[in-house]
This record gives C-alpha cells, structure tokens and sequence, in this order.
C-alpha cells in the first residue's frame, strides 16, 4: 500500500544525519571510539538496546539506546533520535531523545563513572519529549496501511522501527495486529535487532521470553 504524499515526501527529503550528534567520536572530536563491557551489562539488563546487537556489531563504539523515548520517523521537525548513552575515554555522556536529531546542551549529561550513571537512569529512562514540540507528518500511517506494508517499503531500518513502534495495531487479529511483527520475524523479513528494537519500544517481550 502506497504512503500517502506527504510520507513519501517525507521519506524523499534530503535525509540529516541521523545520530550525527549523537556520535561519540563527532561530539568530541576524537577519531578512537570506546567500549565498555560493564556499561554493556548494566543497561542491557535494564531494556537499553545495544549497538552491539546491530548487524555488524559496533563498529564506530558502543552505544546504548532506549526505544521508550522514540518518536515515529517522519516528523516535521526532522529526524529524531531516543534518549542514548555512549561511552568516554573514561566515564559515560547521554542525550535526551529529540524530534530533529539535535543535541542542544540541556539535553547532554555527562559522568565521571558508572556508578554516576547508574544514578542518573531513572530520569533518563523517563524522559519523554514533551507533547505539542513534535508533529507527525500527514497524521502518520494511513487507515489502509499495515505493518506488513511498512516492512515491505520502508528501507532504513532505523525508519522501519520507529514506525512499527508506533503504529496504531487492532487488538484482534487482522492485517493491521502486532502478530503480523512477530510473524515477519519468524520468516526473517525484520532481522533481530529491528524485532528487538520494537519489542524494546513497545514494552514487551518476545513470545516464549518468560517461559
């Protein structure tokens, strides 16, 4: 099912970088990139999707994100980013979600330790951006549209996610229910970050987790 026009302008504009800011090694102007395994364990055990999960790993430096704080992927604004953490030469820095990529300094906390961190997750992991900042372009999927369409037509995966995050899914079954997720994982056509990514933005786990 096609896009109605104004998504596909959307998806057809020229595209921001979309963690440009958000990138460690940018935002200090370092060329080395960091890791760390401890960061890796807290906040993964915690719901933070891992850049490590990525296919192909981490390869510009760890980073943490939490799906919770995504907005959908076309927005008026530009192209936005969920709240993050990356990690320093020592210490940590997070980012605040916001709906145009951008890092303005009120949303840039950094710390010394992981234990600073540790204290400070439970306001990251609240933060929302606010209501009436952020506007989503052409009233977002339309009433013919299904997560199946979205799978099938959107390629940057970061797009994908966010959509399928905040598609509006029937509560029965039908085209347009979240099964139609789980079935597209299970046939390989949403790679396991992606799946992950959603569950993660969602609040939900994968069928069979808990058992």
């Amino acid at each position: 099912m096609p896009k109605s026009k104004p998504r596909k302008k959307a998806v057809a504009k020229k595209k921001q970088a979309r963690r440009a800011e958000h990138e460690t090694n940018r935002i200090f102007g370092n060329t080395e990139s960091f890791t760390s395994d401890e960061g890796e364990a807290l906040l993964t055990s915690r719901g933070w999707i891992s850049e490590r999960n990525q296919p192909g790993g981490a390869l510009d430096g760890d980073a943490w994100y939490w799906m919770p704080s995504q907005l959908p992927a076309y927005l008026e604004e530009g192209e936005p980013v969920p709240t993050s953490v990356f990690p320093l030469e020592t210490g940590f820095v997070s980012q605040l979600a916001t709906p145009d990529g951008s890092v303005p300094p009120e949303a840039q906390t950094e710390y010394g330790s992981l234990e600073e961190l540790v204290a400070d997750l439970d306001r990251l992991e609240a933060y929302r951006v606010p209501e009436g900042t952020w506007t989503v372009l052409g009233g977002g999927p339309g009433p013919e549209e299904t997560p199946d369409d979205l799978i099938d037509t959107i390629a940057e995966e970061w797009e994908l996610i966010a959509e399928l995050i905040h598609f509006p899914y029937t509560a029965e079954s039908g085209p347009r229910s979240f099964e139609n997720v789980v079935q597209a994982h299970a046939e390989s056509r949403l790679t396991d970050y992606a799946y992950q990514s959603v569950l993660a933005g969602r609040g939900l786990s994968a069928p069979g987790a808990d058992s």
